[in-house]
């Protein structure tokens, strides 16, 4: 007979399964919380010199704003419905064991110190699991108010661990460190992390330096690009408005903010004092940035020691207070950063960029003038636009770069040092003219076109020698050096359309780097003298006629893999030999004030023509332009 109780079990097994599938299946689909980002370039900007003067126990420091990478911010204060999907997603049941759910956000009656305000969020302990918590009808754009340091945190490592339950006591912050203490120091940003509540310099660079203020930048002292606080107008407002507490807000049946915050009784506790994020459409700093001096203070990374405790420091201005606690000489903190907090407290988040997308649509742009005083860390740049994108700085970036459209000029020996580049199709890496330079490594395999013009440049690392010259030959195309991919040089092509032999010429510098340059043929080691070293290294290399390969360094200066005759005429017609420089940078032209006479050929020059006279060279001189 069957084992009928091991059938049974088998249908027990079975049951639970399909009842875990049915359950997994019924749980509502969330979608992931997304930012609108500004980009916070110029790296390297000088720090602020207002002095912090505002607040009831100002501080008097000074020195805030720089910060010596690119980075983004959220343009927008968070608000209850990204707020929501927090907390749905890390606490389902509704149990707030963490405390990331402040009561007061639902409680029409909350009155701290005499003020009422309506919160943003419910949470119906009877609704479905993972839908426990909602925006109130018409406040999903609001701001999330009641938001301590550590929630905020909490909120950061979520994002961090990609959004999933059960993630937010580590990633970015450590949050064990509030165990048993709401008023532990705020940990610190964990090494490599790419999301995170912004530093203060982070926060007061987004918020108030202007690039572009007084044609070599500086700061506003307020985040509406003034020297002026905001007015509290009805949104959409003007340029310098915010919901900050002075004046009308829009949003208070006509009474007076300034009268709110003196007289707790005239609170309404039907009334949301709080406008959408971004309300105020015309007024943003000048990265961007939407609210900073109304609505909700932000939370940063700050602290300052206080009543013995480090207490996170707060940036900004809100709805409740007037212009004097607001703007960027107000830095304040508040209770200890996993204690309760109040409604004119919530946050936004910062990042690292995956990528650094540098336009530039038309014209030309140096890199400063693009917003990049210098390019450093390891985050890829992307090259974006039809204009061209000079970068002449000696930047330390790591990370690769990306010429997408346009052109990418080099203009520093050191631009891209340590930087590979790869070159699309139908973009252009340019050396300036008679430049040096190096790039840690170089991709063409988009059809890309590199212009060497009358420069230089090494490749580290990353390319073959075989590539580099199947790119040279792509780049010479028929020999008039005018391909659109490829190697080429401009220059090169500019001489050879006036018979004037000139090429590409490359090296192998025998370390795993390859150098690519304007040539004339005979220039065997690229100094831009044909000269008796360059009849040695033909000589020593020991290729010539032999029928052994040969490169550009020992005399191959047709590409043909071979060292011979055609090769000594190109060396010998170019009349470059012991001219001196054939490639002068304009200041070494002028100096030179004439052409040199042409000199008597060296006994080696005339034991080379001897050669080719022996060997019976006989052939009809094709213009070098091959």
């Amino acid at each position: 007979m069957p084992d009928m109780s091991k059938r049974y079990a088998d249908v027990v097994r079975w049951l639970a399964a399909a009842m875990m599938v049915a359950i997994v299946a019924s749980q509502p689909a969330t979608a992931q919380v997304t930012f609108d980002w500004a980009t916070v370039g110029n790296p390297g900007n000088a720090p602020d010199t207002l002095t912090m003067t505002k607040g009831a126990v100002p501080d008097s420091t000074t020195g805030y704003g720089s910060v010596g990478y690119t980075y983004q911010i959220s343009k927008y204060d968070v608000t209850n419905a990204q707020y929501v999907q927090f907390l749905n997603t890390v606490d389902p049941a509704g149990s707030n064991t963490l405390r990331v759910y402040n009561t007061k956000m639902s409680d029409p009656s909350a009155n701290p110190a005499g003020l009422a305000y309506t919160g943003g969020i419910d949470r119906n302990l009877t609704a479905a699991s993972g839908t426990r918590y909602s925006a109130k009808a018409g406040q999903e754009n609001t701001p999330a108010i009641w938001i301590n340091w550590a929630s905020g945190a909490r909120f950061v490592n979520w994002l961090a661990n990609s959004q999933g339950s059960g993630s937010t006591e580590s990633g970015v912050y450590d949050m064990s460190v509030f165990t048993g203490n709401s008023f532990a120091t705020p940990p610190a940003r964990a090494n490599g992390a790419t999301v995170f509540l912004p530093s203060e310099d982070e926060y007061y660079k987004a918020a108030y330096y202007d690039p572009t203020k007084s044609g070599t930048g500086g700061y506003w002292q307020y985040g509406t690009q003034s020297n002026t606080a905001p007015s509290s107008v009805a949104p959409a407002g003007t340029s310098n408005s915010a919901n900050i507490g002075a004046g009308t807000d829009g949003q208070s049946a006509g009474t007076l903010a300034s009268t709110m915050a003196t007289t707790g009784a005239t609170f309404d506790s039907a009334v949301n004092y709080l406008t959408a994020v971004g309300a105020y459409t015309a007024a943003t700093s000048a990265y961007g940035l939407y609210d900073v001096e109304g609505l909700v203070y932000n939370w940063t990374e700050g602290t300052r020691t206080s009543f013995g405790n480090q207490l996170p420091i707060y940036r900004g201005g809100s709805w409740r207070y007037n212009e004097g606690a607001s703007g960027a000489a107000y830095r304040n903190v508040y209770s200890g950063a996993n204690a309760t907090s109040y409604a004119w407290y919530g946050f936004r988040v910062a990042s690292l960029p995956a990528t650094i997308t540098i336009d530039v649509a038309s014209g030309t742009q140096t890199q400063t003038q693009a917003g990049y005083a210098t390019l450093s860390g390891t985050l890829p740049v992307l090259k974006t636009g039809a204009g061209t994108l000079v970068l002449d700085q000696a930047n330390t970036l790591t990370g690769s770069t990306t010429v997408q459209g346009g052109v990418l000029q080099l203009a520093n020996a050191s631009a891209l040092a340590s930087s590979p580049v790869a070159v699309a199709a139908g973009a252009t890496l340019a050396v300036a003219p008679y430049l040096r330079t190096t790039v840690a490594g170089l991709g063409l395999s988009g059809s890309g076109l590199v212009d060497v013009t009358s420069g230089l440049v090494t490749v580290t690392s990353g390319l073959s020698a075989t590539d580099l010259v199947a790119e040279i030959l792509e780049g010479r195309g028929t020999g008039s050096w005018t391909g659109t991919s490829g190697i080429m040089s401009s220059t090169a092509a500019a001489d050879v359309a006036l018979g004037i032999p000139r090429a590409v010429g490359w090296l192998d510098n025998g370390d795993g780097s390859l150098t690519v340059a304007y040539a004339a043929p005979g220039d065997t080691n690229l100094d831009w003298q044909v000269d008796v070293l360059d009849v040695a290294n033909i000589l020593a290399g020991g290729k010539f006629n032999t029928g052994a390969p040969g490169t550009w360094s020992v005399g191959d200066f047709n590409y043909d893999g071979l060292v011979n005759v055609l090769d000594a005429a190109d060396f010998l017609t170019t009349g470059l030999y012991d001219q001196g420089s054939y490639n002068p940078p304009p200041d070494s032209l002028v100096a030179a004030g004439s052409v040199a006479a042409v000199p008597e050929p060296s006994s080696i020059a005339i034991a080379v023509g001897g050669v080719i006279a022996a060997l019976g060279w006989n052939r009809r001189r094709r213009p070098w332009c091959r």
